[in-house]
């Protein structure tokens, strides 16, 4: 099952490059893990009446152009497609659910087991010789850090230690059970190679964030390659990603912009009243999750996503996660903490720009021939090696002409 809602391919061939499967992989990577949402968004499953009368607690997301459909039954999530066999028709659109572990389509009766996918029973014709032979596709599912994560593929799923930023398994690290998400007009690549290019830093030099924060950021990072702030990151199992130490390269903290005018970073470790312990590294990691250590404070780190929605929109996740935390009162303040400040001030006066730098180069990318006609520079030596890596290790393409097959029960 593949339903796009999007705008029009880019049509035009592009020239030949050095990571032809990344160009290709506009709707992403099957067979790999993605989030879904937090799991607190999805209460469990309840039904005090009986009469199917339409539910609010399942959820439905778009992830790699496929419609999911979510729900909570004895605490655990379940994943099915969001599509009835019969006419093809979204179940989420009129949602119907006579018991917990099922959900029948609003159009015919068509009735769904929730845990499984199968074809229960057909309201408006119980004999039909479909029940029990045909069903709905089934995604494994799991819950980790606070989060939903979802298996999209097609072969028995690797463990989801294989798909997440490392640091997430860490045993004294205490992630947030909440978080943020948009949804973004952007291709999922282009804003996974935003989010640690080091050369973007510079649009973030007038952020409010870190004008409020008297946050160091500066303006670029050059001379990056391997050996010298940056770790290909590639083994046979487990997380494949990129490292970028903040402080490897050689960091530009002031440049001239024109004669007689020169551009500095606001703010400097060392200044008076400068935030201190603020030059994070960076990783990414497949399918496209980021780690930002320390951000945005010493001591919290930031976990970000960019899952695809389609060929011109991704979801854009993040969260934040503290070390050390060894009472439930440190817990509760480090949450107390983000939900006062950080939850908001970061995606609000710091990320903000990153969506808009997102947006302001779809038409480039998503429409035109960017792919083509970039002219990369020297920082981009980071994005080169994340669009090789993934190029040679991201897995099968998801494409719009993947459909499930109808699997009958002998």
């Amino acid at each position: 099952m593949s339903e796009v809602i999007d705008t029009p391919p880019n049509t035009r061939k592009p020239k030949p490059s050095s990571w032809p499967r990344y160009i290709e992989a506009e709707l992403g990577f099957r067979d790999h893990w993605y989030p879904a949402f937090f799991g607190a968004e999805l209460t469990e499953a309840d039904i005090s009446d009986h009469h199917g009368d339409e539910v609010s607690n399942i959820r439905t997301e778009v992830l790699l152009g496929e419609r999911i459909l979510f729900r909570r039954v004895n605490g655990k999530v379940y994943a099915v497609e969001d599509r009835c066999r019969h006419r093809g028709v979204t179940l989420a659109a009129r949602p119907e659910c006579y018991t917990a572990d099922t959900i029948t389509c609003w159009y015919h009766g068509f009735t769904y087991n929730i845990e499984d996918g199968k074809l229960a029973t057909v309201i408006t014709d119980p004999q039909c010789p479909h029940i029990g032979r045909i069903g709905l596709h089934s995604y494994p599912t799991e819950e980790l850090a606070g989060i939903v994560w979802v298996y999209i593929g097609d072969d028995d799923p690797p463990p989801l230690a294989a798909d997440i930023q490392p640091e997430l398994l860490e045993a004294d690290l205490t992630v947030a059970p909440f978080g943020w998400s948009k949804v973004v007009n952007s291709n999922w690549r282009i804003a996974a190679e935003n989010a640690f290019d080091p050369g973007h830093a510079y649009i973030h030099r007038n952020s409010e964030l870190v004008i409020e924060n008297r946050v160091p950021t500066v303006l670029s990072n050059t001379n990056i390659k391997r050996g010298n702030g940056m770790e290909v990151v590639d083994p046979e199992e487990g997380p494949i990603g990129v490292r970028i130490e903040r402080a490897g390269g050689t960091q530009v903290w002031e440049a001239v912009a024109a004669e007689g005018v020169s551009i500095g970073a606001r703010f400097r470790p060392g200044d008076p009243g400068a935030m201190e312990g603020m030059v994070p590294d960076v990783s990414i990691w497949l399918p496209a999750g980021v780690t930002v250590d320390p951000f945005p404070a010493p001591g919290i780190m930031q976990f970000e996503w960019f899952i695809p929605v389609d060929r011109g929109r991704h979801r854009y996740m993040m969260t934040w996660a503290k070390r050390g935390l060894t009472t439930e009162a440190q817990r509760q303040e480090f949450f107390a903490e983000l939900e006062g400040s950080w939850l908001n001030d970061v995606p609000e006066k710091f990320n903000h720009d990153d969506v808009f730098a997102r947006e302001a180069m779809a038409e480039f990318y998503d429409r035109g021939e960017g792919w083509a006609n970039e002219r990369l520079y020297g920082p981009d030596a980071v994005i080169t090696a994340w669009r090789r890596l993934v190029s040679h290790r991201g897995g099968k393409i998801q494409t719009p002409a993947h459909a499930w097959a109808d699997e009958e029960t002998a």
